[in-house]
């Protein structure tokens, strides 16, 4: 539901720009027989007006603005919910938080999930299944989604990495070349850090994945493929919250398609690897 959102971003508008957008929310059923033209006339604006806004939400006109203003409307119709602004209020019961979080989690999957491209997917767990390393680059609560999907590979027996401190990024970086693949997880796409480090495996030839949620910021430049991840803008929209579980999905959708492609070898290997874990326990016990 990104459109939706980004529609409710007033932030976004010049005045005449939100006065279209408040009509459009208001009469979305209308949309579908709307011309530019039309539009403009009932927003008492001009149908180049009309075109900018289409560009500012991402679009290249009125026509695709209409078909995906009109899917993400079906999609609601049909039961879905879109993020909403502020969701958690102070009057909020225990009951609320647990539905509306619930709510929250399962639409930024959802938001992910309908951006995914197969394709792209498809290229990008090849390269994981021929890459020498996969070395991981974020920072903070991305960190964290990194480690869990670093652990997850090492159990399929992909070679992954992950280094949390700048020093030790940017000799990770200088030490990679084209056999490795770096994945970058970054919610704006603007983190200088990142961005240092992207133009070092640029030139060390390194393919980068990048996840984030805008295609046009400075990290994508240095991008051989981009998934897009759920996000709203403010903290208190639970932004950090949507973004770290459409991230995560995204790893483990990937882990998934790897574990698929040679699930009876990793089931033989798991199966020796718990036989190793267990008699070291009963090794344990027997030295306590």
């Amino acid at each position: 539901m990104r459109l939706l959102k980004a529609m409710h971003e007033s932030e976004r508008f010049s005045s005449t720009e939100q006065t279209i957008v408040d009509y459009i929310l208001a009469h979305p059923a209308e949309i579908a027989e709307l011309t530019t033209r039309e539009l403009a006339e009932k927003t008492f604006a001009s149908p180049a007006a009309v075109f900018r806004l289409c560009q500012k939400l991402g679009l290249k006109g009125y026509n695709e603005f209409k078909l995906k203003f009109i899917s993400e409307v079906n999609r609601i119709e049909g039961g879905e919910k879109t993020i909403v602004h502020r969701p958690i209020k102070g009057t909020d019961t225990a009951t609320d938080i647990v539905r509306k979080i619930a709510a929250i989690e399962v639409e930024a999957i959802e938001e992910t999930k309908n951006e995914l491209d197969k394709d792209t997917l498809t290229r990008i767990a090849n390269r994981m299944l021929h890459a020498s390393v996969i070395d991981f680059y974020a920072y903070d609560q991305n960190a964290d989604i990194a480690l869990m999907a670093m652990f997850n590979l090492l159990q399929i027996g992909r070679p992954a990495i992950l280094h949390t401190a700048m020093n030790s990024q940017i000799a990770q970086a200088q030490y990679s070349d084209k056999s490795h693949l770096a994945i970058i997880i970054s919610r704006t796409g603007e983190n200088r850090r990142l961005i240092r480090t992207a133009q070092i495996l640029k030139t060390r030839h390194t393919p980068i994945v990048l996840l984030s949620v805008a295609k046009d910021a400075p990290l994508v430049h240095y991008a051989d493929e981009f998934l897009y991840i759920a996000n709203t803008i403010e903290y208190l929209d639970y932004g950090g919250t949507v973004f770290s579980v459409g991230a995560r999905f995204v790893c483990d959708v990937l882990f998934s398609m790897l574990l698929s492609r040679d699930y009876e070898r990793i089931e033989k290997n798991y199966d020796e690897f718990e036989s190793y874990i267990g008699r070291l326990h009963e090794n344990e016990r027997r030295i306590w």
